[in-house]
């Protein structure tokens, strides 16, 4: 198996355009050498793996080429994290180097710009061919604690994600991808690894915007685009032409207004449903299926194996050759080589899988992952806080909102300014809640856990009751 899948485009497919941003158009033949020039600047920085901190811009996708033919491990970096988050998360995995994109700032590190990066000496690289089992990229990703589990993501693990995405998807090497997505998350960087496994032009966006979205859409003949539903929810605003063939959805749970007008506007919308373990999609549904309406997130791709243990509370288990084989800071959980994802769901006896809850805990908000006791853990450093809990809202925008529940000191009053604005030091901006809540007591469990399940219906009881 040839995993130099860059090498191999421009072989093959020498002129035919790799990537289209901003009007620039780059060949496979110009992205592999100036991806080869750039893989001897990383070399030059000595670090087998390295923090990245890019953008959706094409000097992000050099770089990224650039870090698979240097086989440097590429540690990807929310854009939207603090600089507190950054080092935890940098620390956890013994990255002391960061290769940057736009300005960044965090203490102890060694920060280097992409001009900085360019004006470096250089220096042989890896030659070779790659292994299947050796480590593309490392995404974080919240689990089932507060500490953000680090998902090693080999080379196997996204040709095998790309190829089950391209049996079900129905693309093909004259199809051109367009990448809205961050490519810092999976949804953004499997799009680009589609791509350039299968020879396709991919269409870079650096920021949704609606109405140039539509433009491009038209300008380039794109046929395939993977968004969240607040996406296509701001898309179905404006009116646009395309050439659509496949919407694929996923990052956080569709809600059926969406998805009922986005079929009935024609749009040829695949739901899907994956996570960062997976490398992306594990199930998907097409526009034509009926059970599209029905709730379902799909049936397996071909290479996934999926059951429920329905001795454990109906968890989801995974298999199969996109699954990670562990995390870099923490134990992957496994069951007969199935993955235990944390999720609850059911199969019905067509194989099509229902997703009951995503990882009780985990908020899912517009594709990015919240994890409450990060926003519990800020809370308390207000002195008021005596305790907080944080539950989980639907939102008809971002699928899934955070709501700060706040038992205060006796005497106290809740000033959510103030609240919010130690809130705002600490946490991204997407991780802030919507609202914040005096509670009078935080409900705990028997054994003195936070109960989310019991402060969630005591408020949503007390809420229909002011009505």
């Amino acid at each position: 198996m040839d995993y130099n899948w860059l090498e191999m485009q421009a072989d093959m497919r020498p002129e035919k355009t790799a990537v289209a941003f901003n009007g620039n158009m780059l060949s496979f033949r110009d992205l592999y050498g100036q991806a080869l020039s750039v893989s001897k600047k990383l070399n030059a920085l000595g670090r087998a793996r390295i923090g990245f901190f890019i953008d959706n811009t094409v000097e992000s996708v050099i770089l990224i080429h650039a870090a698979m033919l240097a086989k440097i491990e590429i540690v990807m970096i929310n854009r939207r994290l603090t600089a507190v988050e950054i080092d935890r998360q940098m620390t956890d995995v013994g990255v002391d180097t960061i290769v940057a994109t736009k300005k960044l700032s965090v203490d102890g590190y060694r920060v280097v710009g992409y001009g900085e990066l360019i004006g470096l000496e250089d220096v042989p690289g890896n030659e070779g061919a790659t292994a299947g089992e050796e480590t593309l990229s490392i995404m974080f990703t919240s689990g089932t604690t507060g500490r953000a589990k680090a998902v090693r993501q080999s080379y196997e693990n996204h040709y095998e994600s790309a190829i089950g995405c391209e049996q079900r998807f129905s693309y093909g090497p004259e199809s051109v991808w367009m990448n809205v997505n961050p490519i810092y998350h999976i949804s953004g960087f499997s799009i680009l690894m589609r791509s350039v496994i299968r020879g396709c032009m991919m269409i870079l966006i650096e920021k949704f915007e609606p109405l140039n979205v539509w433009r491009e859409l038209e300008e380039h003949e794109v046929t395939h685009v993977s968004m969240v539903p607040v996406m296509l929810g701001r898309m179905m605003e404006h009116e646009g032409r395309h050439n659509l063939e496949g919407i694929l959805l996923g990052g956080a749970g569709v809600t059926m207004d969406i998805l009922n007008r986005a079929l009935d506007k024609g749009f040829p919308v695949y739901n899907s449903f994956g996570m960062t373990e997976t490398c992306s999609q594990i199930v998907s549904i097409s526009p034509e299926d009926p059970k599209i309406l029905k709730g379902t997130v799909g049936r397996p791709l071909d290479n996934i194996s999926i059951k429920i243990d329905e001795e454990n509370e109906d968890e989801l288990l995974v298999k199969g050759p996109a699954v990670t084989t562990g995390y870099v800071n923490a134990e992957l959980s496994l069951d007969e080589g199935y993955f235990r994802t944390g999720d609850i769901g059911r199969i019905d006896d067509d194989g099509y899988l229902y997703i009951l809850d995503r990882r009780s805990d985990l908020i899912i908000s517009g594709g990015e992952n919240i994890y409450p006791k990060e926003i519990e853990d800020a809370a308390s450093a207000h002195a008021s806080v005596r305790k907080s809990v944080v539950i989980k809202q639907k939102d008809p925008e971002w699928g899934e909102v955070p709501v700060l529940l706040v038992e205060l000191e006796e005497g106290s009053g809740l000033d959510r300014t103030a609240v919010m604005a130690v809130l705002e030091q600490r946490l991204a901006r997407y991780k802030l809640p919507k609202e914040i809540h005096e509670t009078k007591e935080v409900i705990m469990t028997s054994t003195g856990k936070v109960s989310r399940v019991k402060n969630r219906e005591a408020f949503e009881t007390k809420k229909s009751s002011s009505m």
